[in-house]
């Protein structure tokens, strides 16, 4: 064998073995996602309601999406508080923290958004639902292959089918792609595709991007770059930037909020959001 037929067959080995080893961390990441979408809040004792009788009310029906901090993660929310209306899986519920359909046993922002908007005064019931899911990229949103990009298009079926399709979506995610240094470029062409699986599902409801890249390190200058560039542009609008929220008293663990930063994060969250139930 040539010198030049030795070192074509070494780049084609190269080759096939790169491919497989992007299929196996591809397939290994799946596998890592089912096992987190497993084991998801489930419905237990909440008292259940008719769907059918809450979409006769015209409510205003919000779709919280992201990772960790748009989960059940912050510090657990005391008993005693009033219930919200939520659902999920098709079924509706009257729920507290930790919030049904995602992950974490402790408390969420979703909680004290709902109660905050209540507050408000709008003509039509709050009902919420959520669907964070801890250490996930924009990626693990997206991808083709991805169980949770099916499981987001399932809620979102299962939400039309009972008469509540999201009138607002909401995107607070971000921790783990600054971690993994995702460029403005890529990070940008995520959101574009989260629009596009959101439409594709029959959804064509404003998105509201949080700039929340903070997780035990300074913020990412390139995914805010690419939130703040979206606002205004199509279908998104700036949600509020949590990264403000650094004080220790704010963040249990430098990445999780405490339960004043979950009561912080859901004020910011509600004065964006104000204009856009206060007259319904």
């Amino acid at each position: 064998m040539s010198t030049r037929q030795t070192l074509w067959l070494v780049l084609a080995i190269l080759a096939i073995l790169a491919l497989w080893l992007i299929n196996f961390a591809s397939v290994g990441g799946r596998s890592g996602l089912r096992t987190k979408l497993g084991q998801l809040v489930q419905i237990g004792n909440q008292p259940v309601l008719a769907c059918d009788g809450i979409a006769a009310q015209r409510p205003i029906v919000i779709l919280a999406l992201g990772q960790s901090n748009a989960a059940n993660l912050g510090t657990p929310t005391p008993s005693g508080g009033p219930p919200i209306m939520l659902t999920t899986d098709g079924k509706c519920v009257m729920a507290v923290d930790p919030l049904p359909g995602s992950s974490g046993d402790g408390g969420s922002i979703w909680y004290r958004l709902a109660l905050r908007l209540s507050a408000i005064g709008p003509q039509r019931p709050i009902v919420m639902s959520a669907m964070g899911v801890d250490a996930t990229s924009i990626d693990d949103w997206t991808a083709t292959q991805s169980p949770l990009r099916a499981r987001l298009v399932l809620q979102l079926k299962s939400m039309q089918a009972a008469g509540l399709a999201p009138e607002l979506i909401l995107w607070q995610q971000g921790e783990a792609d600054a971690r993994a240094a995702t460029t403005e470029q890529v990070y940008s062409a995520g959101l574009d595709k989260l629009a596009l699986i959101l439409e594709q599902a029959g959804s064509q409801a404003p998105i509201f991007a949080a700039r929340s890249t903070v997780c035990r390190s300074g913020p990412s200058t390139a995914v805010r770059a690419a939130i703040e560039a979206k606002a205004g542009n199509g279908r998104f609008r700036l949600g509020p930037d949590t990264d403000t929220l650094v004080a220790a008293d704010l963040r249990r663990d430098g990445c999780h909020f405490s339960q004043q930063g979950l009561d912080r994060a859901a004020q910011l969250w509600a004065a964006r959001l104000a204009p856009a139930v206060s007259g319904n």
